[in-house]
């Protein structure tokens, strides 16, 4: 009896075993593994979190590409432009958050965010801000739009495009990529006109640039949700600028929703279905991107998200997408891959993919570009799923200038058509985690991981093999205690039945 008793005794520690893998490293651990992400994931003064949020740690670039017009003069006789790509300029960028203030308890947090650039010489190669280039002449193209606009009579438009601001041609030539961007070129002409007071705030100080104004300027204020009372709201944004509607887009929309985080951080706990949505103010609406394959990043394995075509679609074809489009006539829309910023731009220009990649053709074949490159144009984001992390993004944005004929200023008369999009430049920002915190990464998160996977397997195993050790000496033990005495009789009464019947 004291043998079976052994015997039954092995298979407990291969069941305790069992139990603890099953219940340690299916279900206690990775419980622990949640509330310490949630815990960590809140924008808290004093967390971890915190410090990286308020001073972005990994390095971050604008990399700019100029749409350099070949044929300036043939453009103004009415030819096609030809481009020549320039770039990359590159621009190393630094963010940080000021004028913090935690409200709401500790559920939202308001700050406004100071982004400034350094030339990278580096990344640029043989690439400088003094390099110079063609484009079309904004400041002329807007203020003759928003005059076309204020006042549709063409003596007025003619008025301001051949007298006013006589001189001007529709093409801009030999404008450092420097002025270009940030520093501005010389608009005293307009400045000094008796245009001054209705122009934009783009014309201040007798310069105009696409970027001037925004390096080392504080933001409109943010208000964001800590992730303190729900880790769902990590980051997602409440208001900005004071709003929660944007107020560009058609009124109590959808797409006049803020929607989303400011796409430095994201919830974690991502799925494969998950929908990750961003504000921002580059385009002037919130952006939807969805799962589109997993990847790997310096060995730290990760999700990757991309812009859905649902979300640029053509509004004749989608319904939702109508309310991104301002004008009465639903033809005269924007066509797929094209959205117009002039509602919060103050200028008549459009964003799309680079190149008009996954645009309707028709902006390419009339813009006269080369085709797209999916791989260099196209914007995603890669996210360590379980924290939310950006392990690596690339944004990429181009901006192009409706140019439209206009019949009493001599400019526009030669214009191969009565409107198109003129591609000006397109930028790529984009962020990757460097060494240091790809190996802080692991340390914290998938070392652990892949310890408790090892351990968990590890431990089932043995404990099924114990399990089954001690059940077979269980029973081996059973069958050799059992009394056969009465068997071996039995057999024996058998054998002499058969014996008997022969006879």
């Amino acid at each position: 009896m004291n043998k079976i008793l052994i015997g039954f005794l092995l298979t407990l520690p291969g069941i305790l075993l069992i139990v603890i893998a099953v219940s340690f490293g299916w279900f206690l651990f990775p419980l622990i593994i949640h509330d310490k992400i949630v815990e960590n994931v809140r924008l808290i003064a004093g967390s971890e979190t915190w410090g990286k949020w308020k001073e972005a740690p990994i390095p971050i670039y604008l990399n700019f590409y100029i749409h350099h017009v070949t044929n300036p003069d043939e453009v103004e006789h009415g030819l096609k432009p030809k481009f020549l790509e320039k770039g990359p300029y590159a621009y190393r960028q630094k963010r940080v958050k000021v004028d913090i203030k935690q409200e709401d308890g500790l559920n939202t947090v308001k700050y406004r965010e100071v982004k400034t650039y350094f030339f990278d010489k580096k990344i640029s190669g043989n690439n400088s801000e003094d390099d110079l280039v063609n484009v079309p002449n904004i400041p002329f193209v807007g203020v003759v739009h928003a005059v076309q606009k204020m006042l549709p009579i063409d003596f007025v438009v003619g008025l301001v495009g051949n007298v006013v601001l006589q001189h001007e041609t529709l093409m801009r030539r030999n404008v450092s990529v420097g002025e270009l961007l940030f520093t501005g070129f010389d608009v005293t002409k307009y400045t000094r006109s008796l245009l001054a007071r209705r122009l934009p705030k783009e014309f201040k100080g007798g310069r105009f640039g696409l970027y001037k104004g925004k390096n080392g300027t504080e933001s409109p204020e943010w208000e964001v949700y800590t992730g303190y009372d729900s880790s769902e709201k990590f980051g997602r944004v409440k208001t900005w600028d004071s709003k929660s509607d944007l107020l560009f887009w058609r009124r109590f929309s959808e797409c006049d929703k803020i929607k989303g985080t400011d796409g430095s951080v994201f919830q974690p706990f991502l799925t494969k279905q998950s929908q990750i949505e961003a504000f921002s103010p580059d385009v002037c609406r919130s952006i939807t991107l969805i799962f589109e394959n997993e990847t790997e990043y310096k060995g730290v394995p990760g999700y990757r998200f991309t812009t859905p075509a649902w979300v640029f679609a053509d509004p004749r074809n989608r319904p939702e997408n109508q309310c991104f489009c301002l004008e009465d006539d639903i033809e005269k829309c924007p066509y797929a891959g094209v959205l117009p910023l002039e509602s919060c731009m103050n200028a008549p220009v459009y964003s799309s993919s680079p190149y008009f990649l996954g645009a309707d053709v028709r902006y390419l074949v009339e813009s006269g570009l080369d085709s797209p490159n999916r791989e260099k144009h196209r914007t995603f984001i890669d996210i360590e799923p379980t924290t939310g992390l950006i392990l690596r993004a690339h944004k990429r944005l181009q901006i192009s200038l409706e140019v439209k004929q206009h019949r009493k200023v001599k400019a526009f008369q030669n214009m191969q058509s009565d409107r198109m999009l003129f591609p000006l430049i397109w930028a790529d920002e984009n962020a990757a985690l460097d060494d240091a915190l790809v190996e802080d990464l692991k340390g914290k998160l998938l070392t652990p991981l892949q310890i408790v996977g090892i351990a968990k397997w590890a431990l089932l195993i043995l404990g099924i093999i114990l399990f089954l050790v001690g059940l077979c000496v269980f029973a081996v033990k059973y069958i050799l205690a059992t009394d056969l005495s009465g068997i071996s009789e039995k057999l024996k009464d058998m054998r002499a039945s058969s014996i008997t019947s022969l006879k």
